[in-house]
């Protein structure tokens, strides 16, 4: 394969990437916009975690799909459902119809994201793959960074539908040049899916995430909330079974049996379960209660997003002078200073406050998860790193989507039962997210805005603790490094 032909075949997928990035932030913006015009605040939080819910499923599933038709296909295939997703959610005229084309999305993203990475190792060789690795990462920092000023700028010109018809042309580009430019070599492929763990695994996620959210819904019985995490509990041991009993496992369960490695790996869970709650509640906290436009409100995200890469650069090279275990635990601390910040704020902070732990953030989480990753990479042997790399992604990625469903249970029970004292219609709340203009007066207003921040401040009071969480973890992961130095050495 010549240069130039490399080159072209990664501008396409780079593309898929950019539009994954966009896809993780830009949302964050236009979710208030969308929860005031379709009235689905008490749902808002399902817009985030279904995404990330079929994301984490397909993700394992894609691998095993690549192995069997070819990775440009899987690819083709995965962006075409992406965009057709897409396509859906930006038509969508309820929070039911978007919630399902976010799902959608996610099956798509589910692909696109992990196949292009497979490909890069197939095309280049290999004292070039890191190079091109750290240059695919550097251009989903930058359109994470962008994501929210073009969402805000979007909904600010536009609407909130156009955030999401972006996509389609940016992913038939990327499709039309993998389709003309990557000419895969045939190859036979024996590789099974393991179908059965599939659905095992899907519907333990889902019935436990549909549990955690019917517990917070005044207008739901307990005993479905109990019936979904029963049949989550249930279906639990039945993966575990059928995993025993495969040749081509999900998930090979021997892996948990590594202690190191699954401490990282709850770490990865909570690094990225953190992060959703700034990158969903800051905008909110913004838009609902200083009033901002969404533009403004999405900028809130920048420093974040901005310095999540600069984090891992200077997170790598603390864990060459100090170890991974001190950067965790400094990592750890930041973030730990930056929420404390926030919880002392009050109701309504200057602006630039949310810059500052937007910075502190961005640095922090930059720091502890590629710590996770790396530290993942040297507990496990060569056979296993490729499975517990995707292990590790999965733990990223229900972390985010667990943590969606926890938050938005906490905000739904305090903000339903400030409402309900304050005779308060959820409606009012729903509005308020969006900064939308009212004749409600000046009193009745500030009722709201108070509402409004207990149920934000809620949020960061369970964001906090899972910071000190995952502080103990991390102080579990040494004893067992400490350990595992000793048996070696004797």
């Amino acid at each position: 394969m010549t240069e130039s032909r490399r080159r072209i075949i990664t501008f396409g997928l780079l593309l898929a990437n950019i539009m994954a990035g966009f896809e993780g932030t830009i949302i964050s913006t236009a979710m208030p916009t969308i929860v005031a015009d379709l009235h689905g605040l008490s749902l808002m939080n399902w817009g985030f975690t279904i995404y990330f819910l079929f994301n984490a499923i397909g993700t394992p599933i894609w691998g095993r799909i690549a192995d069997i038709i070819g990775r440009k296909k899987s690819f083709l295939f995965g962006t075409a459902i992406f965009v057709i997703g897409s396509l859906f959610e930006g038509l969508a005229s309820n929070m039911i119809w978007l919630i399902v084309a976010r799902g959608i999305m996610g099956i798509g993203a589910g692909g696109m994201l992990a196949i292009p990475f497979i490909i890069f190792s197939e095309i280049y060789p290999v004292n070039q793959r890191a190079g091109v690795f750290g240059f695919t990462a550097a251009f989903g920092g930058i359109s994470a960074v962008c994501g929210p000023l073009l969402g805000g700028w979007i909904i600010d010109v536009l609407n909130w539908h156009w955030v999401f018809f972006i996509n389609i042309p940016i992913g038939v580009i990327s499709i039309i040049i993998v389709y003309l430019a990557f000419q895969e070599e045939s190859k036979k492929r024996s590789a099974k899916i393991d179908i059965l763990g599939s659905i095992s695994l899907s519907v333990v996620i889902l019935a436990f995430l549909l549990g955690v959210q019917l517990i917070g819904q005044a207008n739901t019985s307990a005993v479905w909330a109990i019936l979904f995490l029963v049949i989550a509990i249930v279906f639990s041991f039945l993966f575990v079974y059928i995993e025993k009993n495969t040749n081509d496992p999900l998930i090979p369960l021997h892996l948990f049996k590594n202690k190191e490695m699954l401490i990282w790996d709850l770490m990865a869970f909570v690094g990225m379960g953190f992060y959703i709650f700034f990158s969903v509640y800051i905008p909110m906290w913004a838009q609902g209660i200083l009033l901002t436009s969404a533009l403004v409100g999405g900028a809130t995200q920048i420093p974040t997003a901005g310095l999540w890469y600069g984090g891992s650069r200077f997170g790598s090279l603390l864990s060459k002078k100090r170890g991974h275990n001190f950067t965790a635990v400094s990592a750890l601390l930041i973030a730990m200073v930056g929420t404390v910040i926030l919880l002392t704020l009050g109701i309504t902070p200057k602006y630039y406050f949310f810059i500052i732990v937007g910075t502190l953030l961005g640095i922090a989480l930059g720091m502890l998860l590629t710590t996770s990753q790396v530290g993942v990479s040297e507990v496990v042997s060569n056979n296993d790193l490729a499975v517990a790399t995707t292990l590790n992604r999965l733990f990223n990625t229900l972390g985010q989507t667990i943590m969606t469903a926890v938050y938005g249970l906490v905000f739904n029970i305090v903000v339903g039962n400030k409402a309900t004292k304050l005779n308060l219609p959820s409606s009012k709340i729903s509005e308020l997210t969006n900064s939308v203009a009212n004749s409600d007066s000046k009193a009745q207003l500030l009722v709201m805005h108070q509402v409004l921040y207990a149920g934000i401040r809620s949020v960061m009071i369970v964001a906090l603790g899972l910071l000190l969480i995952a502080l103990l973890m991390e102080v579990t992961n040494i004893y067992f490094a400490k350990n595992r130095k000793q048996t070696k050495r004797l």
